[in-house]
């Protein structure tokens, strides 16, 4: 789900730092040069450590030494391209950057351009989470500009779902039980200027029956809350990025409590749930896999070939991981290859490429039978801790592409 893309937000990732030092940019990058290069020692074929530490360098103003290191990465084809808006500021209009930008992107294949399923009509909505009611055949969007939840039928026809005394702020992850007849959102004013004084965190659930609020669970020691899965016994399972945290609400639980320390996952985004109960969560340099009820954490192995971290929506799909990335390059949709044990990750598979016209900061989706239904152009980059939006005259409608898995 969402996490502000900014590079200054994008520190806490990597790094925690004392209070002190949180608003001192330099202190910050500093802190997270050294993380990245203490990790690179460790996984020295990491490439994606070799991206961080580049764009990191970047900030700092060490141009050289940065397009050396994003220079090392060309003719690996890891996926690893640049992207507006994503820490990448202080050198956008460089030359040399560009130059090597256009190489990188110029490596990677393109894939058949996934078909347009639903489009909506408000271009302002800024979109981050989706889910789909199989039962209806509807599908609730989050919207973080307008603080509401919209509700879409096959034929793209929309209305408003929840109601102003619901009182969401930024609607990011949204999870259906169908089984239960519910729906789930988080809602939090993290990415307000609001959000710094007075902190609001928590996962809302709606009756699907009635179409009315039925519980506000408040998470009150949470900084960003992001995104929600659900298992099949009902339970409920929300990550927090900036806290790097996990937090569970079985059934019949009136609070969710968090699981592990605070920290423990850093950059936690998307989860999801496979058939045995174990969580599967994105982080800022990959994945991990969790076990809830041993709170056993650990960051899944993986080939020096394949990029899992930047990933924002997660999903389990037959044995494997299905991801969309957007943090590591402008978006793409990938196909994560697990072991026969899940306990580490022998492949990947692109299903999208970054090349689809639609494209514009991809970030979650709806798996419905063997199709992945996802946001193409959430146009997150371009909204503002006041409520603003960039360049809010060339916003494009929300499109739901359909990328086959078969």
């Amino acid at each position: 789900m969402a996490w502000h893309r900014s590079w200054l937000v994008f520190l806490v990732w990597l790094v925690v730092l004392p209070a002190q030092a949180q608003d001192d940019a330099s202190t910050r990058l500093k802190a997270q040069l050294a993380r990245v290069q203490t990790l690179r020692a460790q996984r020295p074929g990491d490439g994606l450590l070799v991206y961080y530490e580049a764009m990191t360098l970047a900030n700092l103003g060490e141009k050289v030494q940065a397009l050396t290191a994003l220079r090392s990465l060309q003719g690996r084809r890891l996926g690893l391209v640049p992207a507006p808006a994503s820490g990448w500021d202080s050198l956008w209009q460089d030359a040399d950057f560009q130059a090597v930008r256009a190489s990188l992107e110029a490596e990677e294949p393109s894939t058949a351009v996934a078909p347009m399923a639903l489009r909506m009509q408000d271009p302002k909505l800024i979109p981050e989470g989706v889910a789909h009611d199989a039962r209806t055949r509807r599908f609730f969007v989050g919207s973080v500009a307008q603080h509401k939840i919209v509700v879409v039928d096959a034929r793209s026809r929309s209305r408003d779902f929840s109601v102003a005394s619901d009182r969401l702020d930024a609607v990011l992850g949204l999870a259906v039980d169908e089984r239960r007849r519910a729906l789930y959102a988080v809602s939090t004013n993290a990415l307000q200027a609001t959000g710094a004084r007075q902190p609001r965190n928590a996962v809302v659930r709606y009756d699907l029956r009635s179409g009315k609020l039925a519980a506000r669970y408040e998470v009150s020691e949470a900084k960003q809350l992001n995104d929600v899965a659900l298992a099949a016994d009902g339970t409920a399972y929300v990550t927090d990025s900036a806290a790097g945290s996990l937090y569970r609400l079985r059934a019949g639980e009136s609070a969710f409590s968090r699981i592990g320390e605070v920290g423990a996952l850093r950059g936690a985004n998307g989860v999801t749930v496979a058939p045995d109960d174990t969580l599967y969560v994105t982080l800022s340099t990959g994945i991990a896999r969790v076990r809830p009820d041993n709170q056993q954490f650990e960051r899944l192995a993986q080939p020096d070939t394949v990029v899992t971290g930047g990933i924002d929506g997660l999903y389990w799909y037959r044995g494997d991981l299905l991801g969309i990335q957007n943090t590591s390059n402008p978006g793409r949709v990938v196909r994560i290859h697990l072991a026969p044990d899940g306990g580490s990750i022998v492949g990947l598979t692109v299903l999208q490429s970054h090349h689809h016209p639609a494209f514009a900061e991809p970030t979650t989706g709806a798996l419905v039978g063997d199709t992945l239904y996802v946001i193409a152009n959430s146009h997150f980059g371009r909204y503002q801790g006041d409520g603003s939006m960039t360049d809010a005259a060339t916003l494009q409608p929300t499109v739901l592409l359909a990328v086959p898995l078969r």
